[in-house]
C-alpha cells in the first residue's frame, strides 16, 4: 500500500468513526424515524454525501451503530467467558460487574430503549436487533448456566427460560434507567442492583449439595 493510499484509509476510518458517534447521538436524541442524515453529517463535520460513501441507507447506518456500540461489548463478554476457568457463579459476577457495568456506563446503552420504542414502526430493525443482540446475549447466559450445572454448582433448571428471566431483568432496568433518569428521586446504583440480582440468581440456582463458591 502506498503512503497516499494508507493516508486515505486512515481518513476514511476517522470519518466512519465520527459518523458512528454522531449517528448515535442523533438517534438517541431524536429516535430512528426523526433522525436525519443531514443532522448526522453536520454533527460529524462532513458533507451529507460522505455519509452515503460509507452507508447506503439510514437503516444500514443504524445497524453499524448497533454493531459498534452493543455487539462489540457483547463480543468482549463472550471472549471473557471463553477464556474463564473458574466457577460459573464467579463468571457471572465478573461479566456483570465488569463488562455489563462498562456497557451501562456507555452512551450505547440507550440503544436498547430506542429499539423497543421504535419496534412497532420499524419491526425489521427490532428483528435484526433481537437476532444479533438479544438471542446472542441469552445464549451467553445459557452457556454459563449449563457450565454451572455441569460443574455441580447449579441445580438442574429450565436453562432457556432462566436465561430469559435474567436477561429480562437486566433489559428492564436498562430501559427504566434511560426512560426515567430525569424523574428518578434517587440516583441509580448499578453495582448495588447487580449485587442484588446476582445474590438472588445464585441463591436460586445453588445446588445445596455442592460447596459454595465465593462471589
Amino acid at each position: 500500500m502506498t503512503p497516499a493510499a494508507a493516508q486515505t484509509g486512515r481518513r476514511r476510518a476517522v470519518s466512519r468513526d465520527a459518523l458512528l458517534a454522531a449517528a448515535l447521538d442523533v438517534f438517541l436524541a431524536n429516535g430512528f424515524q426523526a433522525a436525519r442524515i443531514e443532522d448526522i453529517a453536520q454533527l460529524a463535520g462532513v458533507g451529507k454525501g460522505s455519509v452515503y460513501l460509507h452507508f447506503a441507507t439510514k437503516e444500514e447506518l443504524f445497524q453499524a451503530v448497533v454493531d459498534a456500540g452493543v455487539l462489540g461489548k457483547l463480543q468482549q463478554a463472550e471472549t471473557v467467558a471463553d477464556n474463564f476457568s473458574g466457577a460459573a457463579s464467579e463468571l457471572l459476577a465478573t461479566l456483570f460487574h465488569n463488562n455489563l457495568i462498562d456497557f451501562w456506563d456507555s452512551p450505547s446503552s440507550g440503544i436498547h430503549k430506542l429499539v423497543v420504542a421504535e419496534s412497532q414502526r420499524f419491526p425489521e430493525l427490532a428483528a435484526n436487533y433481537h437476532d444479533s443482540i438479544t438471542r446472542r446475549a441469552r445464549s451467553l447466559i445459557e452457556s454459563i448456566l449449563e457450565l454451572g450445572i455441569r460443574q455441580g454448582e447449579f441445580r438442574n433448571v429450565d436453562v432457556p427460560y432462566t436465561a430469559r428471566l435474567i436477561l429480562d431483568a437486566l433489559d428492564n432496568e436498562l430501559i427504566q434507567a434511560h426512560a426515567f433518569a430525569d424523574a428518578a428521586s434517587e440516583p441509580f446504583d448499578a453495582h448495588r442492583f447487580i449485587d442484588v440480582l446476582l445474590n438472588l440468581t445464585i441463591a436460586g440456582l445453588r445446588n445445596t449439595k455442592a460447596p459454595e463458591a465465593d462471589v
